[in-house]
Formats: C-alpha cells, sequence, structure tokens
C-alpha cells in the first residue's frame, strides 16, 4: 500500500468526526483528534516529496532531475501553503483540502506518464 493510499484513508475521515461520533464509528480522526490527523497527513505527503527530491537529485539524468526537484518542490510548497490556510474546524475547508490532495495526486500520475513517454522515445531514438 503506498503512502498516498494511507493518507487518504486517513484523510477522508476527517470531515465526518461528527457522525462518526453519531454512528459509532472508530475512526483514527475520532480518536487522535482531526487536527492531529490532518498535521500527521500533510508530514507524510511533505516527507514523500522530499525524498522525491532525494531521489531526482540521484539521477544521472539532468531532464529527469530538473523535473523531480521542481515538480516536488511545487508539489511540497504548495501543499504546505494550502495546509496552513484551512480552517481544521471547518468540514468545507478540510473537503476542499482534500481535493487539492487528489489534485497533487493525479497531476503525479501526469508526471510519471510523461516521464515514461519520454524515456521510451528517448530509448527508441538511441538516446540511452
Amino acid at each position: 500500500m503506498s503512502v498516498y493510499a494511507i493518507v487518504n484513508a486517513l484523510f477522508k475521515d476527517i470531515p465526518d468526526v461528527e457522525g462518526d461520533k453519531i454512528n459509532g464509528v472508530n475512526s483514527f480522526a475520532q480518536q487522535f483528534g482531526h487536527k492531529q490527523v490532518f498535521w500527521i497527513c500533510v508530514w507524510l505527503l511533505e516527507i514523500i516529496y522530499g525524498v522525491g527530491i532525494l531521489v531526482g537529485l540521484s539521477s544521472t539524468r539532468f531532464w529527469i532531475r530538473l523535473l523531480m526537484v521542481i515538480g516536488h518542490g511545487i508539489f511540497g510548497f504548495t501543499l504546505w501553503k494550502k495546509a496552513n490556510l484551512v480552517d481544521l474546524d471547518s468540514m468545507e475547508a478540510t473537503e476542499s483540502f482534500y481535493q487539492v490532495i487528489w489534485k497533487h495526486e493525479e497531476l503525479k500520475k501526469l508526471r510519471v506518464s510523461l516521464n515514461f513517454v519520454q524515456n521510451k522515445a528517448s530509448a527508441d531514438l538511441g538516446f540511452y
């Protein structure tokens, strides 16, 4: 299971803590508090982006280094900036931030696909 899947599983329960209490569901957000779980999720994602930067820096190809460092740096910066603007007592604000996480995930998939296409094109043209 990827860290993204763990973050998504933890984060999806944050806006519905009150509903979990009413229905007797013992979620992670209810046990430890929605604010703590929110920041645990943010830190897990920031660690992922930091690892992505380190992996990018270890690449032998300049364009991979460039894409990985800039891409993960932008993802990490925007995530941190938006996380600090979230009103954690507002269900709408936390749901909106959850959408930001999904957008980051979809953009990451697009970036990985573009890297694959570029690698395939380079190999087909004999640039490897």
